[in-house]
C-alpha cells in the first residue's frame, strides 16, 4: 500500500522480514511513567521476538511491566525501513521454552554473560518503507 509517492506500509510479512534481517533492535519499556530504551541483540522465530539479558534494569522493567514495543531499522542507498512491534515480554523459564528461545541460535553483538531469556509475543505490528 503506498501513502504517497516516497513512503509505502509494510505488510506484516514484511515487516518480520525486516526485523528478522536487523541483529541489533530497540526494546521500549516504561515503568513509573518513564520511558526506557535498550538495544539489543535479538532473534525472530516463530512470530515473537527472543533476547538475552542478565540481571539489571531490563529484566526488572520487562517484569514490573510487561507491556513493551520493539523497533528496528533497515537502511539501504535507497531505502530506508522501520518496523514496530508492541507486545508483551516474558522471561522465559521452562526448559521447554528456553529450548525454544535457544533454537533461534541468538549471537549476541557481545558474549557478556547475558543468560536470561526474554520473549516478546506481539499484539500489533507495523512498518513503513521511504524510498528516495
Amino acid at each position: 500500500m503506498t501513502d504517497d509517492g516516497t513512503t509505502t506500509t509494510l505488510t506484516d510479512d514484511e515487516c518480520w522480514t525486516v526485523l528478522a534481517d536487523q541483529p541489533i533492535g530497540r526494546l521500549a519499556t516504561a515503568v513509573a511513567g518513564e520511558p526506557e530504551i535498550f538495544p539489543v541483540s535479538h532473534a525472530v522465530a516463530d512470530g515473537r521476538i527472543y533476547f538475552l539479558t542478565r540481571p539489571g534494569s531490563k529484566l526488572v522493567e520487562v517484569t514490573v511491566n510487561n507491556r513493551v514495543a520493539f523497533e528496528a531499522d533497515e537502511w539501504r542507498f535507497d531505502t530506508a525501513s522501520s518496523v514496530v512491534l508492541k507486545g508483551t515480554a516474558e522471561v522465559l523459564e521452562t526448559d521447554e521454552d528456553i529450548a525454544a528461545a535457544e533454537a533461534t541460535e541468538l549471537v549476541p553483538y557481545l558474549d557478556d554473560g547475558k543468560n536470561v531469556w526474554v520473549r516478546i509475543t506481539p499484539t500489533e505490528i507495523s512498518g513503513r518503507r521511504l524510498t528516495r
